[in-house]
């Protein structure tokens, strides 16, 4: 299986689960600015909300996407909203990328809540999310 891993992240909530994905499948987690250059088969995206919409950075780098995916994978963290996949659903709709229906979201600190998330119980959630739907 081919996999991509993709995160952005301004305050390292989003990049800790990556990280630990990264783990799990011994494939590097890399930020947007680092391109898909080739074909995947499963990407595994994350990023978070900033005030209640995707960061034009996360619009651009999903917008200029031009290798084919099987399958994109959101992963999210959020101060407040439950998660990003409606937003990054509602961006996928206007291409011909396949969104999985299996997410991940944990809180994420910002602002003084969700104090020290993600946690290690997230990190080890997202690894047993990956393993159990795609390994």
């Amino acid at each position: 299986m081919k996999y991509a891993i993709r995160y952005y992240s301004k305050s390292g909530n989003s990049e800790k689960l990556a990280n630990a994905i990264s783990e799990v499948l011994d494939v590097p987690a890399y930020d947007i600015s680092h391109e898909l250059s080739e074909d995947v088969e499963i990407l595994f995206f994350g990023s978070g909300v900033y005030g209640c919409a995707l960061d034009p950075a996360v619009i651009k780098f999903i917008s200029n996407i031009d290798v084919n995916i099987g399958e994109f994978v959101n992963f999210s963290t959020t101060g407040i909203m439950e998660s990003n996949y409606n937003l990054i659903k509602d961006l996928l709709d206007n291409t011909s990328i396949n969104l999985s229906e299996n997410e991940f979201h944990c809180p994420g600190s910002f602002v003084g809540m969700n104090k020290d998330r993600p946690n290690e119980v997230d990190e080890l959630n997202i690894k047993d999310f990956v393993n159990k739907y795609f390994i």
